[in-house]
């Protein structure tokens, strides 16, 4: 299986549940996380896809560490289910901001 195998359901399924996605490029540099999702209900999260068993890089992981240490939210997920629970969709694909979870 390959890492866009992955990555493409969990996008279209925030894409559903109303989440602000983006693929992350930064210039210049090779280890920023592949996306960003966005909700009210759930906040920002940085997700690094890879393919089944596969772990991330060592200059990715130096990354992750340093966006942890600034606040973020980064998780490296290498299975839709995973990417899902992360995104609090496993139950449904509509978010209550009020509430903060799904309905």
């Amino acid at each position: 299986m390959r890492e866009s195998q992955i990555e493409l359901p969990v996008v279209a399924r925030a894409e559903r549940a109303g989440f602000y996605v983006r693929k992350v490029q930064w210039p210049g540099r090779r280890s920023a996380p592949d996306r960003i999702f966005a909700h009210p209900a759930r906040g920002t999260v940085w997700i690094e896809f890879k393919a089944p068993g596969k772990v991330e890089t060592l200059s990715q992981r130096e990354e992750h560490r340093k966006m942890r240490a600034a606040g973020m939210e980064v998780y490296v997920c290498d299975s839709v289910e995973q990417a899902v629970k992360v995104l609090w969709l496993e139950t449904g694909s509509v978010v209550d901001p009020e509430a903060r979870r799904l309905v």
